[in-house]
């Protein structure tokens, strides 16, 4: 009888401490549903995540977005696969754009510098190619900043806020996962490594790439900042129509080890949402005007009537 008492009381016990676990794990996990929801509620908030959360800290920050609610964002574009070989062991930002988000008028203003745009390098100290930054800054590591600096020199005013770097090799895999992009290819692209018709077609993976890489139509890289420009712009559209925008960075980011850049989680979620919401028409693509030039038996993209450019998309 005592054997009998005692396996019931601790049967009983038993029974308690699951019931106190049961209870503790669902107050956990409403705790947790609850900093989740709270976190992506402020996420969503873009002019929060992307405002108030604006990392002062670091020196390239412009003052802009404190005061007027506008952010730049800085991307660049590192072309692993063009150049096989490294360049004094490091490679060079092919793709350069800076956008101006003005989040009271749901307006992006998109500028492109063309790579070899003929520049003041802060890392060199000396005039060179633009994409040149990058490269001499990662030697010491520095290729962002380097890059961060020498844009900053060029606008003539401290205008980043972020940066967002990726590499050109996970675009196929990209594409290919959102099912491609309906895009009017405007020449035949047959050589130097592509294979592309011409025609209103749904682009995969490789056939985005050869697109947005191929630069040996008449007009050099510029054609291509135009093809990159309209690829980029069709997708953006494609993916907005569709409701897709947070669904488009959550694949982007998968291949983190391809990234680099200064946004949290948080304001990644805040742009995504900002972007899902802009109207037809308010984002607006402009390249730094110029034109080719030896310069010491170099070939430079030398600017003229920047000023009037920079001032269209930044004042």
């Amino acid at each position: 009888m005592n054997y009998y008492f005692i396996h019931v009381v601790v049967e009983a016990m038993k029974n308690n401490i699951k019931n106190r676990l049961l209870i503790i794990f669902a107050m956990l996990s409403l705790v947790f549903c609850a900093v989740t929801v709270n976190y992506i509620n402020k996420s969503m908030n873009y002019k929060e995540s992307l405002l108030t959360d604006h990392k002062e800290e670091y020196s390239y920050k412009s003052d802009i977005g404190a005061t007027k609610n506008v952010i730049n964002i800085l991307f660049l574009g590192i072309d692993k696969t063009e150049e096989q070989e490294s360049w004094l062991g490091v490679y060079r930002s092919d793709t350069i754009a800076v956008a101006r988000i003005d989040l009271d008028n749901k307006t992006i203003k998109v500028l492109n510098i063309p790579r070899d745009t003929y520049a003041y390098v802060p890392v060199e100290n000396k005039l060179d190619k633009i994409n040149h930054a990058y490269a001499f800054g990662s030697i010491n590591g520095n290729g962002v900043q380097a890059s961060i600096d020498a844009v900053n020199e060029f606008i003539n005013k401290k205008i980043v806020d972020y940066y967002f770097l990726m590499s050109m090799e996970p675009i196929p895999g990209i594409v290919n996962e959102i099912g491609g992009v309906k895009l009017d290819v405007e020449i035949d692209m047959k050589d130097h490594g592509a294979n592309l018709s011409k025609g209103l077609q749904v682009l995969n993976g490789d056939q985005a790439f050869d697109y947005i890489h191929w630069r040996y139509s008449a007009g050099g890289d510029i054609d291509r900042i135009k093809r990159q420009q309209k690829f980029m712009s069709t997708l953006y559209r494609q993916q907005r129509d569709s409701k897709k925008i947070l669904e488009t960075f959550q694949i982007v980011l998968k291949y983190k080890n391809e990234i680099q850049t200064d946004f949290t989680g948080k304001q990644m979620i805040g742009l995504a949402t900002f972007m899902s919401d802009i109207p037809n028409g308010n984002v607006t693509y402009y390249t730094i005007p110029g034109t080719g030039e030896m310069i010491n038996g170099i070939e430079y993209w030398v600017p003229y009537n920047k000023d009037e450019v920079i001032k269209e998309i930044f004042q």
